[in-house]
């Protein structure tokens, strides 16, 4: 694209101002979203970094090109009342088997409850579930850190009705979610396609990590301390953390109905 809008064929002439200029056009003429914009930005930053590597070319034309900031976008979550109907819908539905179904209904619960990464969740292991102190341990989340979870007392006793119904089909798997008849390791395809199955039922769209970002507005509306919630969540930065505040209107709500305006 970037060769036919430059009209040559010569790497060499694809110099710091033509590449600026290309992606410039993009944004102007084609209303490139900023998205867009970076995407092509590390695209041909990647390929002229291979080019350097094979000598092809002395130096990285996108050097110096900055990347347009992204809108801030409120994460998608599901209200309360979705919630628990997609809960109620899971017990119900018919799936092929009755341990499929325990944990199916188990991985939903896990998710909202905690607000682990879908990724996280596969990579749970047996001993990694501490029933006993109610507690979870994050092995390696994103950015390679360990951390701990609390268990809610509701969640306790529906993963010990989990391990209670694995056992009796003498499952001897290491992850703590395996296939339903088999002691493989679920994959996220197999948890997303759950998810599609219960949105299409209860005509609710919801994905993995929505369930994610429901948990973070249910601890916010629940006056937790967003400290707290960023150990839960295992945010790098508070300041991802906050966006649940905007997410969640229900403590606006309660703060302005204290409040004498006249």
């Amino acid at each position: 694209m970037l060769c036919k809008w430059a009209d040559t064929e010569q790497i060499e002439r694809l110099d710091h101002g033509t590449v600026r200029a290309f992606l410039y056009w993009g944004r102007e003429e084609r209303a490139w979203e900023a998205r867009t914009f970076r995407n092509h930005l590390q695209y041909l930053r990647s390929f002229f970094a291979w080019c350097i590597k094979q000598r092809i070319l002395k130096s990285n034309p996108t050097d110096g090109i900055e990347k347009p900031k992204l809108p801030q976008r409120l994460p998608r979550c599901l209200s309360r009342q979705d919630m628990q109907i997609i809960l109620n819908r899971a017990r119900w539905y018919p799936w092929r088997y009755k341990f499929e179904g325990v944990r199916n209904e188990t991985i939903l619960y896990l998710l909202v409850y905690t607000g682990l990464r879908l990724q996280e969740m596969l990579d749970l292991e047996i001993p990694d579930v501490n029933l006993a102190n109610c507690e979870i341990l994050v092995r390696q989340g994103k950015g390679q850190k360990d951390r701990i979870v609390p268990i809610h007392p509701r969640l306790s006793p529906i993963l010990k009705f989990y391990l209670n119904e694995r056992k009796k089909l003498h499952s001897v798997g290491k992850f703590f979610f395996t296939g339903a008849q088999s002691d493989h390791p679920m994959r996220g395809k197999d948890v997303r396609t759950i998810c599609k199955k219960l949105s299409r039922d209860t005509r609710i769209h919801f994905t993995p990590h929505m369930l994610r970002h429901t948990c973070g507005r249910l601890l916010v509306e629940a006056d937790v301390d967003v400290f707290k919630i960023k150990e839960i969540l295992g945010h790098s930065s508070i300041a991802t953390t906050m966006t649940y505040l905007s997410v969640s209107t229900e403590n606006l709500k309660r703060a302005i109905s204290d409040v004498r305006l006249l």
